[in-house]
């Protein structure tokens, strides 16, 4: 097949989105390798347009493995709709819990439906569940990095969530530790859509299990109020207001 000489930036996004395109479709080994050649006919490049910028497959795996992880760092639910979310449940939920549990249900909903349409996010999903069981040195530190950055993520919004409707963890460990348990439900409630699973059961699987862990893991600050501006604050709005 002819091949058009492109750019050496075109020939990294071809080649990027041929990589996203092949794990999202068919993950990887039990020992993440990414095959070149498959890669490479998929992108419509060259053997000798990709030695020119990857010397070799060790370098083009490694340029592989950063295109598998950066569905990691995508953009998911925006302040402006996390804040919208955050007052229909103040509004229609009863109780300072239970309208809590409703804003982390309806918000975890809505990003499921961002990331599921999202193939680069697909690809990190298929690629973490098969490399976590077998990493290499190099996988297993950045995997180990990307927990302890979800943790520290999920575990913000929880206290944020707690400081807006008055609430206090029941763990003694705090925040964090319910941060670690929700990771462990989205992972798994992730990992059986991606694998093909009925998605309207794991997804009412998913919000039930979390309502309830919200439930179990925090009480209600006795005399506590519900504070909507400590979630401005935290988000901030589109109009800039903090």
């Amino acid at each position: 097949m002819a091949r058009t000489h492109r750019s050496e930036a075109d020939t990294r996004i071809r080649v990027s989105e041929a990589i996203i395109d092949y794990v999202a479709e068919h993950g990887v080994g039990v020992r993440p390798e990414i095959p070149m050649e498959v890669i490479l006919e998929s992108a419509q490049v060259s053997r000798a347009s990709a030695y020119r910028i990857w010397r070799g497959k060790e370098a083009f795996g490694a340029f592989a493995l950063e295109q598998c992880v950066s569905g990691h760092a995508m953009a998911t639910l925006n302040a402006d709709r996390a804040l919208e979310l955050a007052r229909a449940a103040e509004s229609s939920t009863p109780g300072r819990l239970e309208a809590a549990a409703e804003f982390l249900c309806s918000a975890a909903d809505e990003e499921l439906d961002i990331l599921l349409e999202s193939d680069r996010w697909r690809a990190f999903v298929r690629f973490q569940a098969i490399a976590a069981d077998d990493p290499t040195s190099e996988v297993g530190t950045l995997l180990a990095k990307i927990e302890t950055e979800d943790i520290e993520r999920i575990t913000r919004i929880y206290e944020t969530v707690a400081a807006v409707w008055g609430l206090v963890p029941i763990p003694e460990s705090g925040t964090r530790s319910i941060a670690e348990a929700v990771l462990l439900l989205a992972r798994s409630s992730i990992g059986r859509i991606v694998s093909g699973r009925d998605e309207t059961a794991a997804r009412g699987i998913y919000a039930e299990a979390l309502r309830g862990l919200v439930r179990g893991s925090f009480s209600e600050v006795p005399g506590a109020h519900v504070d909507l501006d400590a979630a401005r604050r935290q988000w901030g709005e589109g109009s800039g207001e903090n």
